[in-house]
């Protein structure tokens, strides 16, 4: 092999291992994933059957984007009757004047994408698939675990109202936050991202 032929050899596999390795640092966070993310029951835990009777949400975890907050905040309405949304990145909020928590209908949870260039609480919810699993914990002392059904994204001008607060036969959940394109002139994002789940158990 002559030098010059080694020389480009050499550059080539140069060019692959970067590569590889861009591909690696810019791969998303669920990109690793090869299955559905859980979450623990406590041994010896008592199950509760559903639905439950109203009970405010104390705390949620989501193993799969790796969310957990000990205090939820309660939301209401705008002015023009849109949901209220947290007073920073961090902090998750539930609709209060919609369903509990393992109630029968959906319980809202609503918590930033991003805000004032912090992350936030449901930045990487749009990672979310289905099969993965929700904790919430209530007043009561019980928690419920949620299952993702689908993950949706849909056009603020066209929010699916009914499908996301409208009544249901069993106890759900949705989850949601800001996505698709930002527009800096009113400076919000084009689309909402909207996770649908339903209550697989319970208990205390």
């Amino acid at each position: 092999m002559t030098r010059t032929r080694s020389t480009l050899l050499v550059w080539v596999l140069a060019i692959v291992a970067a590569v590889v390795v861009l591909a690696a640092l810019t791969s998303g966070p669920g990109s690793a994933r090869t299955g559905t993310s859980t979450v623990s029951v406590p041994a010896g835990a008592a199950g509760e059957p559903l639905p439950l009777a109203a009970s405010a949400p104390t705390g949620i975890e989501i193993p799969a984007i790796g969310l957990t907050r000990d205090a939820v905040m309660k939301l209401g309405y705008n002015e023009d009757l849109s949901l209220q949304v947290p007073p920073d990145a961090a902090t998750v909020g539930w609709f209060a004047r919609g369903a509990a928590p393992g109630t029968n209908g959906p319980a809202v949870f609503a918590s930033h994408v991003d805000y004032h260039g912090a992350e936030g609480g449901f930045a990487h919810l749009s990672d979310l698939r289905a099969g993965d699993q929700i904790l919430v914990h209530r007043a009561d002392g019980s928690s419920v675990m949620f299952v993702v059904d689908r993950v949706d994204q849909a056009s603020k001008q066209a929010f699916p109202t009914a499908q996301v607060y409208g009544p249901t036969g069993d106890a759900q959940i949705r989850l949601i936050t800001c996505g698709g394109e930002f527009d800096a002139a009113t400076r919000n994002y084009e689309d909402n991202v909207i996770v649908f789940g339903h209550a697989e158990r319970a208990w205390r």
